[in-house]
């Protein structure tokens, strides 16, 4: 717990003291230094700092002095209600610095933890819209900032790829994972503003940015997504009469060669014989 007071503020003879109060209140300077494993004349100093704080108080007026701790949740209320003001306020003071310049490309995360919570941040801070297109196992992290979003009142569109089950939001349910070509990719779209691209694969990678251009990309990418799955759910007969199974005619005409093989072997157990002759004879 010393180490937790520290990242707020407290130095460690200041944490050790508070500890030693919460533990054995109206101790006395010499108690509470033997509490705690301090000098005595440190531990006053301390006491006089913490008092100035009010984080501690003296317990009685006449005798020799002793103190009491104030409640954590006083303590550490007011030490995140002054941390917010203070990020909110520099906030505030470091876009204005930056407020008349161009935006910058993109950053970079490297690994799987840094793109969860860089993502999960992001729709936690969206205002007004969030558009994502995910694995249905992004779900078991994501859901929940996204049902957040939803209640908050921002509109949510989700362009899931699998079988979920989602009681919020705009859902678009697009083939299973495992009929996918291209790997495990995750769109993210906040606010018409900033805008994330990932690869969950290994090695695992992902970018960010609030470039214009780039952000309109991938929002063009997730509607692009949203519009082929509501097209798709109406006129799917039609579709895969002229394109074939799963658009495979359509889509490996364009796909990199090695997806477009994989597409085809993918869609060619049980397909039509248009799909087989590609089987056979791509094109």
């Amino acid at each position: 717990m010393i180490e937790r007071l520290t990242a707020l503020g407290f130095s460690t003879q200041e944490a050790r003291v508070y500890l030693a109060l919460l533990q054995h209140p109206s101790a006395t300077g010499y108690e509470i230094a033997k509490q705690a494993g301090l000098q005595r004349a440190n531990v006053y100093q301390v006491l006089s700092v913490l008092t100035d704080r009010n984080v501690v108080e003296r317990a009685n007026d006449t005798g020799p002095a002793r103190y009491v701790a104030h409640p954590p949740a006083e303590v550490l209320g007011r030490i995140k209600r002054q941390t917010a003001q203070q990020a909110d306020g520099l906030i505030a003071d470091l876009s204005a610095l930056t407020a008349n310049q161009e935006p910058t490309g993109f950053f970079s995360l490297r690994d799987r933890e840094a793109v969860i919570e860089r993502t999960a941040s992001l729709v936690a801070d969206a205002e007004r819209r969030v558009a994502v297109c995910l694995w249905a196992d992004d779900l078991d992290w994501l859901a929940g900032p996204l049902q957040a979003a939803a209640s908050s009142g921002c509109q949510v569109v989700v362009n899931v790829f699998g079988e979920a089950e989602l009681d919020f939001g705009e859902v678009f349910t697009h083939e299973e994972p495992s009929r996918t070509v291209g790997g495990h990719l995750l769109l993210v779209a906040v606010d018409q503003g900033t805008a994330l691209v990932g690869a969950l694969d290994e090695p695992v990678g992902a970018v960010f940015t609030q470039h214009p251009a780039l952000v309109g990309i991938v929002e063009k990418l997730i509607r692009d997504e949203t519009y082929l799955a509501a097209i798709y759910a109406r006129f799917a007969d039609d579709l895969e009469t002229e394109f074939g199974k799963h658009l495979v005619k359509l889509r490996s005409r364009f796909l990199p060669a090695e997806q477009a093989e994989q597409l085809i072997s993918i869609v060619g157990f049980g397909a039509d014989d248009q799909v087989s002759d590609l089987l056979i004879n791509p094109a």
